[in-house]
């Protein structure tokens, strides 16, 4: 009887204590690092991690295991192995380590339960949408609720940045409003007036100020469904694929691969601007990812790559991000068209470059420096130093947000003013005040409630300094277009406000055709900077349009590049 006795204690002992479930979130201190705002999905086998202050959302975990009210897993950050350590019940506490040899101090934690808002009772959910303007339109979702003990949790979902009811952290509350911070990279804080149908909530992130109209909603979008995402089971197959750089870093892709007999012509993408995933993720759109599926569906294989210091892609030192250029960037895609090279099912002869915005440049970079590219896709490419580009960019994404046509003028004089010193070279000291003139212009063209302070200001010098800025600001793309001696597509939407046709494709086009070179070129009416069908081709519809690219455009490009190369087999 004694026996059976401790045997029930001891499983009601394991069942109060056994290993974490469900949703957890509070503190992190690691050295090297700030005190992180962390959230923790726990699950039977594991789970995953987000730190948004570090750019990690939902990291998986590894090696978890866990013993009574004890748990240890290991998250990988950028090439580092960080393990975790901890126990507990309502509260979850524990130590963060590495591996002996990275010789980093113990870090703490101290997690505690944040249950899904919309799971619990009397949930109370608004939305509505941010207006940036001539920027961006962003949808959000915020949703409140009160515990047994009278605590708000709350959570916001903001679909074009991949976040599904994530935890807010509530800064304060009074009788009539609470203030909700989203700790994130740039944190921003949200003070949600309390017990209305509409609400007039204030949006403010930085400098930044806005209000932001709410209204009650028993249906939420927590998420985008973009109709052209492609599906399982593919007809292909997929590799992930790992290539060392040799200046340091590792280099994450995915390699995907026509069934059947080959071998096959390939391709590798090649991003824009900023620094972005192999999917070449935008606004809840994966324009990557949907070429990569058409093009591999259509027998070209497709390697496409986070870039460095992105997603799985490792850099050991990621500081050294800031003293990359374009022309540097142009040898990851190098590292990978060698790699490509060697794989089994991948006609080496028949390898091409697709390169959208910024990716059309370095494109053409590397076709000029090397004798194995066999076509390329200029999607969006500029064919002008920045200097010339940028400031009529700007220009046209005002024109389109109606700003009067006397202080465009303004501003793109002065804009051409801060390109032409940053290209000249000149100091932090030398372009200091024309940018602090030429934010306090835009921002007033734009109608944005924005404080340009001296912390504004010392961010934009930064930027503004930056060796990839003045690379870019004098690169004549012509020159190295008029020297490519392999098939060309390039092709432009009409609406294009951030490459605009007019200048871009036309140039593009007559510097080939004058070289003598092998160009195709195709204007597609209607179409914006990422091949959407749009109404005016302002980055704030980027979201609002269903389409990631448009179905003409896909078809076309595997079409060219399927006929060139069985052409020049």
């Amino acid at each position: 009887m004694r026996t059976l006795l401790t045997l029930f204690i001891l499983l009601i002992t394991t069942q109060s204590h056994a290993a974490p479930q469900g949703r957890w979130a509070g503190s992190t201190t690691v050295a090297g690092w700030p005190t992180i705002f962390t959230v923790v999905e726990f699950s039977d086998s594991g789970g995953d991690i987000s730190m948004l202050q570090t750019n990690l959302l939902e990291q998986p975990m590894t090696g978890f295991t866990s013993v009574g009210d004890t748990f240890n897993f290991d998250l990988e950050v950028q090439g580092k192995r960080y393990h975790f350590a901890g126990s507990g019940d309502d509260v979850l506490t524990g130590f963060v380590t590495l591996p002996p040899e990275q010789g980093t101090q113990p870090g703490t934690f101290r997690w505690t339960r944040y249950p899904p808002v919309a799971s619990m009772a009397g949930a109370v959910s608004y939305s509505g949408t941010l207006e940036i303007n001539g920027v961006a339109s962003i949808d959000m979702v915020i949703e409140y609720a009160r515990d047994a003990a009278g605590r708000i949790h709350a959570d916001i979902s903001i679909p074009t940045q991949k976040l599904i009811g994530y935890p807010m952290q509530v800064q304060s509350e009074t009788t009539e409003e609470v203030a909700l911070l989203l700790a994130s990279t740039s944190p921003a804080l949200i003070t949600l007036p309390f017990g209305e149908e509409a609400v007039l909530a204030n949006f403010q992130q930085g400098g930044f100020k806005v209000d932001l109209p709410l209204v009650l909603d028993s249906d939420p979008v927590r998420f985008f469904k973009r109709p052209q995402d492609p599906q399982p089971p593919f007809p292909y197959e997929s590799r992930e694929v790992l290539v060392n750089h040799p200046a340091g870093h590792v280099l994450a892709g995915t390699l995907t691969v026509p069934r059947g007999p080959g071998p096959h012509p390939a391709v590798i993408l090649i991003t824009g601007s900023g620094l972005q995933d192999r999917n070449e993720e935008i606004l809840g759109h994966r324009p990557f990812l949907v070429l990569s599926d058409h093009l591999t569906r259509n027998g070209i294989a497709v390697l496409r790559a986070d870039d460095r210091g992105v997603g799985g892609s490792i850099m050991p030192d990621p500081g050294t991000l800031r003293n990359a250029t374009t022309k540097d960037l142009a040898t990851d895609t190098s590292v990978l068209l060698d790699h490509l090279k060697t794989q089994p099912g991948i006609d080496p002869d028949r390898i091409g470059l697709v390169g959208h915005s910024e990716g059309g440049v370095i494109g053409p970079l590397i076709a000029d420096q090397r004798d194995d590219v066999a076509f390329l896709v200029l999607m969006a490419g500029p064919a002008r130093p920045g200097a010339e580009l940028l400031p009529d960019q700007a220009a046209a994404l005002m024109r389109v947000a109606e700003v009067d046509e006397a202080v465009i003028a303004k501003v793109a004089a002065q804009h051409e003013l801060v390109m032409r010193l940053i290209a000249e070279g000149a100091t932090k000291k030398e372009i200091r005040e024309p940018i602090r003139t030429l934010s306090i212009l835009q921002l007033a063209a734009m109608e944005m409630d924005i404080e340009v302070d001296d912390t504004f200001v010392d961010n934009a010098v930064e930027q503004g300094t930056l060796p990839w800025l003045r690379w870019f600001l004098v690169h004549d793309p012509a020159p190295v277009l008029a020297r490519l001696d392999m098939p060309v597509f390039a092709i432009s939407g009409s609406l294009d406000l951030q490459v605009p046709p007019a200048t871009e494709l036309l140039l593009i086009e007559r510097t080939m055709t004058d070289a003598g070179g092998d160009v195709t070129t195709k204007l597609y009416p209607g179409l914006n900077h990422l091949f959407q069908p749009a109404t005016t081709g302002a980055v704030e519809e980027y979201s609002e349009i269903d389409i990631t690219i448009d179905p003409q455009v896909l078809s076309d490009m595997s079409a060219w590049i399927n006929e060139r190369m069985d052409r020049d087999e």
